[in-house]
């Protein structure tokens, strides 16, 4: 268990300690009426209520500040595997921007496809669908072609800066 959950658990038990004082407390107060109380009694009973109050105060804030704690780490790189991993890839420029990883993503699309198209075209012996075969391939060719020199501009853009 981590010490902010054992830090937790740790004031909820003190509370639910409390909460049984004041219920004792209560049952005792209805058992006897206020005039059978002396005024020390009554003083006594004043000053341990305060107290249970401010120790209550006490551990509600403590509470709010480890429940606080244990969801402030969320999303932080704290393993020195990624810290350097993260130092690697800033020396590199970063993440690339979306357009980027997008364009990336067409391309390998596009090659698989011009693949299975050069493929088919090699096999097929209807002569219309090898027709149809080549306009294909064609148009994977042209859009292979803009997306490798789009990246090619934003490599060299990215190593000038």
């Amino acid at each position: 268990m981590s010490k902010k959950t054992e830090q937790i658990y740790k004031a909820i038990s003190a509370l639910e300690g409390l909460q049984k004082e004041l219920s004792i407390i209560n049952m005792l107060a209805k058992s006897k009426s206020a005039s059978e109380l002396s005024e020390a009694e009554k003083e006594e009973e004043r000053r341990h209520l305060e107290n249970i109050e401010f120790e209550m105060a006490q551990q509600v804030k403590s509470l709010r500040f480890w429940i606080g704690s244990l969801y402030s780490y969320n999303g932080k790189s704290t393993s020195r595997a990624k810290q350097k991993a993260s130092k690697e890839n800033g020396k590199k420029g970063g993440r690339p921007p979306k357009e980027i990883t997008d364009m990336k993503k067409r391309r390998l699309e596009l090659e698989n496809m011009l693949d299975e198209a050069n493929r088919e075209r090699l096999v097929t012996t209807d002569y219309e669908r090898e027709e149809k075969l080549g306009v294909e391939i064609e148009g994977y060719e042209k859009d292979l072609a803009e997306i490798e020199e789009k990246l090619e501009k934003w490599n060299d853009a990215k190593k000038t800066n």
